[in-house]
């Protein structure tokens, strides 16, 4: 099975409806999604913030309760620690919450949907889709 795993930038765009390309390729591949729950944190983190608060509140609830949210494991701690000490070693280091979901990504075999390609693609192994038009 293909499980395909948004970043937070991806999901957030997503319910923006910011990119029309974006859009249709997480329509079309809804049955394949995961939601991380570290992107789960972070978009809440972001409503709270958010002038639109309560508007961006409905859609993000509604997309959550539809899409299966994967729990961050104790094996993804290891994986996340690994990766992290390798990235650092080389001076290729990632963002935190990135090396945190591209972690959980390799313990899924997900791929990531993402723009940030520059920093995903530091990642050995890791699968990456750049679903954006814009």
């Amino acid at each position: 099975m293909v499980i395909f795993l948004p970043d937070t930038n991806a999901v957030s765009n997503f319910l923006r409806g910011a990119d029309p390309g974006l859009t249709a390729r997480m329509n079309a591949e809804f049955p394949n999604l995961r939601l991380s729950a570290l992107v789960v944190a972070e978009r809440e983190f972001g409503i709270l913030h958010h002038s639109s608060g309560l508007r961006y509140r409905r859609d993000f609830e509604a997309l959550v309760s539809t899409i299966p949210i994967e729990p961050f494991t104790r094996v993804d701690a290891g994986q996340y620690a690994r990766l992290r000490s390798f990235l650092e070693k080389r001076g290729q280091g990632i963002g935190p919450i990135d090396t945190l979901i591209a972690a959980q990504a390799l313990r899924l075999g997900a791929t990531i949907v993402t723009h940030n390609l520059r920093e995903f693609s530091r990642v050995p192994g890791l699968k990456i889709a750049d679903w954006q038009s814009l």
